[in-house]
């Protein structure tokens, strides 16, 4: 059985083409941009547009599983094609964010829910893993922390449940290998409701080096998320931040219930990251 993995250029995707090929399974990498290899990878790159019928129709021949990151625009067209080629199963990347409360008003939950809906009613297989905020996430503070020892942050003291992209790449991939998980939607974060400051100071201690946090203006901080996000994305997130100051959030035994392991907490996540910070 052949897998597609879109998004192996982010943390998610990557780890899962890794897992496949390590498993010996033949792993296609789909690429919306130049099909240049992946570094750490051997996988066949294709290219990969969800609007372009011909384009999905090449990319799907003889697949059969299809790892699936959340975008809405074409949605409707590849759950066309995908059932045309025989696709068996996608296991799509949602996001927690479709269960919050104001999730009606949330860009980022509303285009993962599109993409749910489109691929739950489409007679595809489907298991949708929907994973609280990325631990990843925070490597946006990699570049500052190097250079200055310091993170500016609009909300030092919001809350979320960090998770592991190792985590979310092996409940992916156990979807995949595993039938048993078609059709179910295993929610994931990790062990424990961290402040942002409180991330800081465990990037700190894993980099065996103190790190100071400023806070910012909401409006500055702004300006920096909407340097590399769509502007009502970073609108989103910021919203989402303000929301969660003094709030800690659930976490959910998703890992364990799937892998029968516990997540891997912050902590783990910054230590195997130490590097992206030194």
């Amino acid at each position: 059985m052949t897998f597609l993995v879109t998004g192996a250029r982010g943390q998610v995707g990557r780890a899962v083409a890794r897992a496949l090929l390590d498993e010996g399974r033949p792993v296609r990498v789909a690429s919306s941009g130049p099909q240049s290899a992946l570094p750490g990878l051997t996988a066949q790159t294709v290219p990969f547009d969800q609007r372009d019928p011909a384009v999905l129709a090449a990319a799907l021949d003889g697949v059969r599983g299809v790892f699936l990151y959340a975008r809405p625009e074409g949605i409707d067209t590849f759950t066309r094609v995908a059932r045309d080629a025989g696709v068996e199963h996608v296991v799509l990347l949602s996001s927690l964010a479709v269960l919050a409360q104001g999730a009606q008003d949330s860009t980022i939950a509303r285009s993962h829910r599109a993409v749910e809906e489109a691929l739950t009613s489409s007679g595809l297989a489907t298991t949708l893993v929907r994973p609280g905020a990325f631990a990843s996430n925070t490597l946006q503070w990699s570049e500052a922390i190097r250079a200055t020892r310091r993170v500016d942050l609009a909300y030092p003291d919001a809350h979320t449940e960090p998770v592991h992209e190792r985590d979310m790449a092996e409940v992916s991939v156990r979807a995949l290998l595993d039938p048993a998980h078609r059709g179910t939607v295993p929610h994931l974060t990790g062990p424990e409701s961290l402040t942002q400051a409180r991330q800081v100071e465990l990037i700190a201690e894993a980099i065996g080096s103190p790190v100071t946090v400023r806070e910012v203006s909401p409006e500055e901080y702004r300006e920096r998320l909407a340097a590399h996000l769509p502007g009502p994305v970073a609108d989103a997130v910021l919203r989402g931040q303000a929301a969660r100051v003094g709030h800690p959030g659930p976490t959910y035994d998703g890992v364990r219930e799937v892998l029968g392991r516990p997540a891997a907490d912050f902590a783990q996540w910054a230590l195997d990251h130490a590097d992206d910070f030194r």
